[in-house]
């Protein structure tokens, strides 16, 4: 991800040989697996981690740390280690109806839609949050055929995005509630039907 190969070019540019270690097909981390396509063009992303390689630093992909090499073999092979994992660990809603089908984090997916360029939606989806992955869930289920609409418990002015995210979303015609809170799934044959605020 962004820094581990960050980390990479600055320890090249020291004068160190540096192998990276990346879990996924393709370096990136977030940049590739979070960010839409849309949003962020993947030939930026790909420069700049050509430019990395041009440094002399080795990019090793699918390798899981702990499943396909062990961290003690890195320690013994390296003079040292840099973790630089990442922080994607979903924070999902713990409400009544949370086992239900059809509910899904949004880092999830993202990252299938940004791996596969699709996934299984419903015509009509909720999503619930005020930040920058609720943007991009929004404007990508959107994307993909569905209508779409924001639901954020605080006001527009509490909204952790930058300028322009909201016109966006106007212009995409995805409407957005505000001062609203989830308070349970509804659901029917073990599927989400509803969510009640």
């Amino acid at each position: 991800g962004p820094a581990g190969l960050a980390a990479a070019r600055q320890l090249a540019r020291l004068g160190h040989s540096v192998t990276v270690y990346e879990k996924h097909n393709k370096p990136g981390g977030m940049m590739n697996q979070g960010i839409p396509v849309f949003r962020l063009p993947r030939e930026i992303i790909e420069k700049e981690i050509d430019q990395i390689r041009a440094l002399g630093v080795e990019i090793v992909c699918d390798a899981k740390i702990g499943e396909t090499i062990a961290l003690s073999e890195l320690t013994d092979k390296h003079d040292a280690v840099v973790l630089a994992a990442g922080t994607l660990r979903p924070n999902l809603l713990n409400l009544p109806g949370k086992e239900l089908g059809g509910i899904r984090h949004g880092l999830d997916f993202l990252l299938e839609v940004n791996e596969t360029g699709t996934t299984e939606i419903g015509k009509e989806v909720v999503v619930i949050g005020g930040g920058f992955t609720a943007m991009d869930c929004a404007r990508t289920a959107k994307r993909l055929g569905a209508n779409v609409k924001v639901c954020y418990r605080r006001s527009v002015d509490e909204m952790l995005v930058t300028p322009g995210e909201i016109e966006e979303l106007e212009h995409e015609s995805i409407p957005l509630e505000t001062m609203v809170s989830p308070k349970a799934y509804i659901g029917k044959n073990g599927q989400v039907t509803a969510v009640q605020f």
